[in-house]
């Protein structure tokens, strides 16, 4: 009971205090939004190893931890429940993108980064909340990776780490709405005290700005201003009415081509004039009625200070011309240099349709800093005087807005739009002299804005001008996310964001996109765009003029970056191109002012010019210009420069009777080796005009042509014969021509010009008049392309000579002047070639050794090394002389030629025999050929075999001596057979290539060919890769090695009637092997035994056939090396063959019949059969020594 009453008079307690903090805290409205974030903020924990801290906006829940400890790899683990009042629901969806999903080893679900985190760390989870979410239940793990052990391990225990979040019931969420709408007082105050301050300005027209919202604010410690009630009325410019104007069709006009012609003499205008007949320029000439007929003159004097003559006009004559133009060149008194003027005259615009303008201008105190507002005062006055002087001002409706921030120290004040000639005085009189505050800019497009919301028609236009980041800006409610993901605010309350000195919002907040997506407003330039794109799609333009931007350290921002966000606010005209400058000085201010007004007013603004200077011109430095020639002057400077050989002329602004004169000279390059005199050359390519740069509309000059004179040189050939032949004279000779001075080392200097027979004047003149042009090289690539300008690149005159001629053998020329030359022939000493030869095979010699005896000393004749032989160094033949040549030495391999000796004789005029017959001297040299001889060069062959490893020399070898043909394959040429000494000889006749070759080895031995390849070389050596070279022979001499074949054992087997006799077996042994004959079951009656070597051998009859008796004995067989055979120690006859056969030995076996006959009768039975075997044996036995008494017979 005391518990219960206690708990009820604790929550009536609490409820009071709730209450009367309410109604305080709602009187007082004094905490800004920053104030209120940190009220809603709790710490839900906070360790040694974490700080976890949340905050709610709506449905919206931002859960902020830190880990705070040093140089440790830890990441958080995160699972939070929404709970309701049935369920709970795991929220898995985050705005931080490092946090992705993942399962633990017990399958459940937790938030955490992919990585290890490097700490100290901080990091920021969003998560959206359930609609009746009451309670956040909040469990988390620390995982910290040690290195050392490689692994990782949680640093909290399970009763550490879950926690629950209270949240705020919608009431709640609606009273602290309705705190973070606070709003104080001391804005009034500020509000009251502009008030007073515009009162004494005294002018209707001029009002410090007393909006609502305006006197509702006060600035907080922090920098942020209190936040407005939801209660007051959202501003959304989006959806404020379009502003419809009248469709302004932009002026376009046809572009006037001007006329050009090429032909033989170059190219140039066809409709031209020039200043008089003997010009070397042809400029193009004018239209006329503004059309595309051109105006027929075609000569005046020049004088840029005409301005009447030779214009291309557009859109009317005259000063009714929209603009003109005109240019032109002249020759100065330099040759080559030209002065080029080029003119173009702007207007107002004739036809221009009411325009509505506003200045918003940055009044905050950074404009005081290197005479910025002084500039701005200063460039209004410019741009209310042209508007003025303009001739459209009953066209012109202005306003102006001058804008910092709030605060009785600072000003902000407004000139409402009225017709120009009502307001001008106000306006010029506005901008103050010092400024003071921060940089309001949003409030003061929205004051433009305000100013040009009404529904009549015109084109509205806004100019601003700012020097810096927007430091205030309105709370962003609501933004619009574009499709590269950068947002701007659609939606604001009247609460201001005040950072005070930077674009950075030091407490940021979220805010919905058209996609109920949180971002995250933590900056002034998303209200500041978002309120200047809103501007610009009711249809109003914005000019923006950037005055010494800075970057935003505090906000990240550099100077590139501040600039995109400016270029951001400002329109766009038809192609792209957007209505923003930067000024990167003061004085920029009042020119981009003047341009603006002249952007409205003139018919050239912003213009461009762009003028190539053309092959073989060049720019004359520092000789580029620009004045103003108009009756009125020039109020914008334009920018010209010169680069990449083309003039570049920007930022023209021309209105009614302006005009500017751009001058600047040319030198035509005369030295490049293709240039052609008296030839027309454009000065330059197509000249552009852009009466608005961004419009690709364009207006081309007229492109004036120039050319230099050329030069006629003529050259002149004397000749003189001392003897009158003239049949040495060649029928073409060249001369070098020089050409001075020159202005570039790399131009070309010398060139070349040629005289043939045919230019023959008389019998002793060659001569060419009216020459124009040289070569560049002499001989086969004669071509006369290098034309003879008459000066050169700096305009001096050139020389032209002709310096040196080509030397003609047989004569001597001397230069008689500049262009005539005379060539005198000489007797020039006589060289002697002498060419050595093979009188077979054409092959040149060396080696050989010649003297030459007269004019009183002997010389011996170099050998040149290549079959040629010459006269020593400073030895010549002399005319008037004769001389002994005498072959001393023959060259090797050779004999001395038939001919030793021959007489040579040079006349006193050069002409020469040898031994009186007339010789053709060719290049001042005798050449004499000379035969000789070849050597027979005797070679052979030895044959040998080795037997008791002693040489034994073999006769009956045949071997063939064979030449190589060109075409790789060799014939013979000689056979000769080896002699008892074993030597073929052979004779060689000729150099060349050889081979002996073994045909047929001698009787019992192989044959090996050998093909042994030799070379005889010129001078009769023998070049052969081989060792088997006899040194001990008179001739050289090969030795080639035979073998001994192989001998085959016959065995014939029969009975003693000579029939063959089958059923044997013989055993042959020796030489370490042994032969059974025959080797399988077959009868035989021939045994083969091959391949037998020299040795001893043992035949033996294993097996005789049934019925006969075999051998009583072994047969002993012995073969020598030398092939002789002895059975049973008796030499057998020659058993060698010839040819690849082996040699044969042959034995025939008889076997006896074994008789036992009976025993019935009496014993003349036995001696009739001892009787009949007799005369049978005798028979036989006469028998085979008749047929084969040459072949040994065993029993």
């Amino acid at each position: 009971m005391f518990l219960t009453k206690r708990h009820h008079w604790f929550s009536f307690i609490f409820c009071m205090l709730g209450g009367i903090l309410f109604f305080i805290y709602s009187s007082l409205q004094i905490n800004g939004t920053a104030s209120a974030q940190e009220e809603n903020t709790i710490t839900i924990a906070e360790t040694k190893q974490i700080k976890l801290t949340g905050h709610q906006v709506g449905n919206q829940f931002s859960l902020c931890y830190q880990l705070p400890q040093k140089n440790k790899q830890q990441r958080l683990w995160v699972q939070l429940y929404a709970i309701d009042e049935t369920k709970e629901q795991l929220l898995l969806k985050t705005s931080n993108e490092e946090m992705t999903q993942v399962k633990d080893d017990s399958a459940q679900s937790w938030l955490t980064t992919q990585d290890f985190l490097q700490t100290p760390t901080e990091q920021e989870l969003i998560f959206q909340l359930p609609e009746e979410t009451k309670k956040l239940k909040l469990t988390i793990q620390i995982e910290e990776y040690d290195k050392e052990r490689e692994e990782s391990y949680n640093l909290l225990s399970l009763n550490e780490s879950v926690f629950e979040i209270p949240l705020a019931t919608n009431s709640a969420s609606s009273e602290t709405s309705e705190v973070n709408s606070g709003t104080g007082s001391s804005s009034e105050a500020v509000s009251e005290s502009a008030s007073e301050q515009t009162a004494t300005e005294g002018s209707k027209e001029v009002s410090n700005e007393e909006t609502k919202e305006e006197t509702k604010e006060e600035t907080n410690e922090a920098g942020t201003a209190t936040s407005a009630s939801e209660e007051e009325t959202l501003i959304e410019p989006f959806k404020q009415e379009h502003l419809y104007q009248k469709t302004t069709v932009s002026q376009t006009f046809a572009s006037i081509e001007p006329d050009y012609t090429t032909d033989q003499s170059g190219t140039y205008p066809v409709a031209n004039w020039k200043t008089d007949e003997n010009s070397n320029v042809l400029n193009h000439q004018g239209n006329k009625d503004a059309g595309e007929t051109w105006d027929g003159i075609t000569t005046w004097n020049g004088d840029p200070a005409n301005l009447t003559h030779s214009y291309i006009e557009y859109g009317g004559v005259g000063d009714e011309a929209d603009f003109a133009l005109r240019k032109f060149a002249k020759e100065t008194n330099t040759p080559g240099l030209f002065d080029v003027y080029l003119n173009v005259r702007g207007n107002v615009q004739r036809q221009i349709d009411p325009i509505d303008v506003v200045l918003v201008v940055d009044w905050s105190g950074s404009m005081n800093e290197m005479g910025r507002i002084a500039e701005v005062k200063k460039g209004v006055d410019r741009f209310l005087n042209q508007i003025e002087g303009s001739g459209i001002q009953d066209s012109v409706y202005m306003g102006y807005v001058g804008y910092s921030s709030d605060g009785s120290n600072y000003q902000n004040k407004t000139c409402q739009l009225g017709k120009f000639s009502e307001v001008k005085e106000t306006i010029r009189s506005m901008t103050p002299e010092t400024a003071a505050g921060g940089t309001f800019t949003q409030r003061g497009l929205r004051q433009a804005g305000d100013m040009l919301s009404t529904q009549n028609g015109h084109k509205k236009v806004i100019v601003l001008l700012t020097d810096g980041v927007p430091t205030y800006s309105y709370h962003v409610s609501k933004v619009h996310t574009q499709a590269d993901g950068s947002y701007y605010g659609t939606a604001f309350s009247l609460t201001q964001d005040q950072p005070m000195n930077t674009s950075f919002l030091y407490n940021g907040y979220f805010a919905f996109d058209q996609q109920n997506n949180y971002k995250w407003i933590n900056n002034t330039f998303i209200a500041t765009i978002g309120e200047a794109m809103a501007l610009k799609e009711r249809g109003i333009e914005i000019h923006g003029l950037g005055i010494q931007l800075q970057g935003d350290q505090t906000a990240g921002y550099t100077k590139a970056d501040v600039e995109k966000k400016m270029r951001q606010m400002v329109s766009a005209d038809e192609d792209g191109h957007l209505y923003y400058e930067s000024a990167n000085e003061a004085a920029d201010i009042a020119d981009y002012l003047e341009k603006k007004a002249l952007h409205i007013a003139a018919t050239v603004t912003d213009g461009e010019i762009t003028d190539p200077i053309s092959q073989p011109f060049v720019y004359e430095e520092n000789s580029l210009s620009v004045k103003s020639v108009g009756s009125a002057a020039l109020t914008v400077q334009p920018d010209i420069s010169m680069s990449d050989n083309t003039i570049h002329a920007s930022g023209l602004y021309l209105g009614e009777g302006q005009e500017l004169q751009i001058h600047y000279q040319v030198r035509i390059q005369t030295e490049a080796a293709d240039f052609k005199p008296d030839t027309w050359y454009q000065m330059n390519g197509e000249t552009v005009f852009y009466p608005n740069h961004q419009s690709d509309q364009k207006a081309l000059f007229g492109v004036p042509s120039a050319k230099a004179p050329g030069k006629e040189v003529m050259i002149k050939k004397h000749w003189e014969e001392y003897d009158d032949d003239t049949s040495s004279r060649p029928e073409t000779i060249y001369f070098e021509i020089s050409r001075s001075p020159v202005s570039n080392e790399n131009s070309w200097q010398t060139g070349y010009l040629k005289l043939t027979e045919t230019d023959a004047q008389d019998q002793a003149t060659w001569e060419r008049s009216k020459v124009y042009a040289l070569s560049e090289k002499d001989g086969t690539e004669y071509e006369e392309t290098r034309l003879l300008p008459l000066y050169n690149n700096q305009g001096e005159t050139f020389d032209y000579q002709v310096t040196n001629e080509r030397a003609v053998a047989g004569y001597e020329a001397t230069k008689v002047d500049a262009y005539t030359w005379k060539n005198t022939k000489v007797f020039v000493p006589l060289a002697l070639n002498l060419i050595k030869k093979s009188a077979v095979g054409e092959v040149k010699l060396t080696g050989a050794v010649f003297e030459l005896t007269g004019a009183g000393e002997t010389v011996t004749l170099v050998d040149q090394g290549d079959g040629t032989y010459g006269l020593p160094a400073d030895t010549v033949l002399q005319k008037d002389q004769t001389y002994r040549l005498e072959e001393v030495t023959a060259p090797a391999g050779h004999h001395l030629s038939k001919q030793t000796e021959w007489l040579i004789h040079i006349d006193a005029q050069g002409n020469t025999t040898i031994d009186g017959q007339p010789v053709t001297v060719d290049d001042h040299t005798i050449t004499l050929e000379i035969t000789n001889p070849f050597t027979e060069i005797p070679v052979a062959i030895r044959k040998y075999t080795v037997q008791k490893e002693q040489q034994v020399l073999l006769a009956g070898a045949v071997f063939s001596l064979q030449q190589k043909t060109a075409a790789g394959d060799y014939q013979e040429i000689a056979s000769e057979t080896s002699n008892d000494v074993g030597t073929a000889e052979f004779t060689i006749l000729e150099p060349g290539a050889y081979r002996i070759s073994e045909t047929a080895g001698p009787l019992g031995y192989d044959t090996i060919a050998g093909d042994y390849e030799f070379v005889v070389g010129s001078d009769g050596k023998i070049q052969y890769q081989g060792e088997n070279v006899a040194a001990d022979a008179n001739c050289w001499t090969l030795t080639h090695g035979n073998q001994l074949k192989p001998f085959d054992l016959v065995v014939n087997k029969q009975d003693e009637l000579g029939q063959a006799l089958e059923g044997a077996k013989f055993r042959l042994s020796g030489n370490g092997q042994t032969i059974e004959l025959p080797e399988s079951q077959e009868s035989l009656a021939v045994f083969h035994f091959h391949d037998l070597t020299p040795g001893s051998y043992t035949l033996e009859e294993i097996v005789t056939p049934t019925g006969y008796a075999g051998l009583t004995a072994p047969v002993k067989i012995r073969i020598e090396e030398d092939g002789s055979v002895l059975i049973d120690e008796k030499l057998q006859p020659n058993l060698l063959v010839s040819g690849e056969k082996n040699n044969q030995i042959e034995l025939i076996v008889t076997n006896q019949v074994k008789v036992s006959l009976p025993e019935t009768g009496g014993n003349w039975h036995g001696w009739l059969a001892i009787l009949s075997a007799g005369l049978l044996v005798l028979l036989t036995g006469s028998y085979l020594y008749v047929t084969r008494k040459d072949k040994p017979s065993l029993k």
